[in-house]
């Protein structure tokens, strides 16, 4: 894996379909995704998507970049663009939303559970990962320059190389830390958290329980999720 994302920038599908073809067999390891209704918001080009259909599950996916849901050729069916933090889809839709590298790219970061808690049914999933802003990538292409600061970071770095190609600060990429999501899904009515991961070694998960250190060295964040059954 980390060969690959070595080469993510220059040639991003080997590393994708390998981390979907993971993600898959966890998801279906923990929850059975045969006969399931999934929700894959942020689909990008629908790596995950085909991935979680390949388990069992009819996959819906959903982004808001038109140009990213062309990517492959042809384009995989069964894709919407839409936003994740207003989706078109009625209440309690969905058995599992996932969610992979989105809330870094969202300007609402409540909007994103509220509409995640919205669509899933009663007892149903959801697997939110993100990169955290102080970890190694938190800045995508400006990287490291963004363990100065966001505002800070960003300005330094466009002074001198100019605007990333993607992914702008305020634009494209917003800084989504660990502890404040956290506070923010523990504090919503309709979802339970399960389990908070480093995605990368889920077996040193209690690094997320340290204030601070979890910023930096997490590097992508999952929080595990289920909607209340009342």
């Amino acid at each position: 894996m980390w060969r690959l994302f070595r080469q993510e920038r220059e040639d991003p599908a080997p590393f994708y379909r390998a981390l979907a073809a993971e993600s898959a067999l966890d998801l279906n390891h923990r929850y059975g995704l045969a006969g399931t209704t999934v929700l894959d918001a942020g689909c990008g080009p629908g790596w995950f998507a085909e991935a979680l259909r390949d388990a069992g599950a009819t996959v819906t996916g959903l982004d808001g970049d038109a140009e990213t849901l062309t990517f492959n050729d042809p384009p995989l069916p069964g894709l919407l663009q839409g936003d994740a933090g207003l989706l078109p889809f009625a209440d309690e839709t969905f058995d599992g939303v996932f969610c992979s590298n989105l809330l870094e790219h969202a300007r609402d970061t409540q909007a994103i559970f509220d509409e995640m808690a919205r669509v899933l049914r009663p007892g149903g999933w959801g697997y939110m990962s993100w990169t955290n802003w102080y970890s190694p990538h938190g800045g995508h292409d400006m990287s490291p320059w963004h363990l100065l600061g966001p505002e800070r970071g960003s300005r330094i770095y466009e002074e001198r190389y100019g605007p990333p190609s993607k992914n702008r600060f305020g634009e494209g990429l917003f800084a989504v830390h660990i502890g404040a999501t956290l506070r923010l899904v523990r504090s919503h009515p309709d979802l339970e958290i399960e389990q908070v991961e480093p995605r990368y070694w889920p077996k040193l998960g209690f690094i997320c329980s340290i204030p601070g250190v979890r910023e930096v060295l997490t590097w992508n964040c999952v929080i595990r999720v289920r909607k209340v059954q009342q």
